[in-house]
Order: C-alpha cells, then sequence, then structure tokens
C-alpha cells in the first residue's frame, strides 16, 4: 500500500480491501495520521448490531440512536471524527452480506454519503470491507 494513496484525502470512500493488505494499509494510515478503527461482524449480525457496535467504537455523542440516519449524522460531523480524519476497517462483512444483504447496502450508501459530505470538510473517512459487495471497487494499490 502506497501511503502517498492513503494520504490523498479526495479519494476516501469506501472500498474492498482483502485481508491480505489489511496491516499494511494500517501502517500506512497510522504514518498519515489517520485513526484506525476495526469493526469486526460476527455470523447472523444483522445491520442493527453492528450500528450499535459502530456507535460504541467510535464513541458517537449519547444521542447517536443506532440507526442509519444517526449513523449517516455522526460520519458527516466533522466534529465527531478525528480532525485528519478516519479509516474504518469492517471485518466479516461477508457474515452482514449473508444475514442482512439489505442492511450491508444501505450501510454502505450512508458511508458513501458521509464520506462525501466529510470531503468537503477536509476531513477524510475511508471505509474498508473485506468482502466483495455491489458498487464497491477495490482499494487501489497506489
Amino acid at each position: 500500500m502506497s501511503e502517498n494513496f492513503i494520504r490523498k484525502d479526495d479519494r476516501a470512500a469506501v472500498y474492498y480491501l482483502p485481508d491480505v493488505r489489511r496491516d499494511t494499509l494500517a501502517a500506512a494510515a497510522k504514518k498519515a495520521h489517520l485513526k484506525v478503527v476495526q469493526v469486526e461482524t460476527t455470523p447472523g449480525m444483522k445491520s442493527a448490531e453492528l450500528l450499535k457496535k459502530l456507535g460504541k467504537t467510535l464513541d458517537f455523542p449519547g444521542w447517536y440512536g443506532a440507526n442509519f440516519d444517526a449513523l449517516n449524522d455522526c460520519l458527516s460531523d466533522p466534529d465527531c471524527l478525528p480532525a485528519k480524519g478516519i479509516v474504518l476497517l469492517i471485518v466479516g462483512s461477508a457474515h452482514l452480506h449473508k444475514s442482512d444483504p439489505e442492511g450491508l447496502s444501505t450501510l454502505i450508501e450512508v458511508f458513501q454519503s458521509a464520506g462525501s459530505e466529510l470531503r468537503r470538510h477536509g476531513t477524510a473517512l475511508w471505509v474498508l470491507i473485506d468482502s466483495k459487495a455491489c458498487g464497491v471497487g477495490e482499494l487501489p494499490l497506489a
């Protein structure tokens, strides 16, 4: 993983990242002073459970309602995230794809929307999932 790629905030988006590249990406992100957060899904997990887990892991404010609208509000608000940006690794996304494919699709849409909004504020939101999903390309090498 090129450290220069992760520094290009305008390229921050939702990508598929194969497991074999995760450690390299995490190291590059830390060198770029981005916060790296990993959230794991489990077999049978539904999006509602993942939304709660995201809120706790990302330390969202007390008003976070663990729903897609609240997730979008928190992720779109630069005050809820580190100033430079964040790399969110979703591990086990195949579990969610199997147990709640519509939820995964909506989650990806929220990540994409929030990422677009944050770019306007100069904050990067990189969301990397570990399984292929419709509308999500693979993270480029450079």
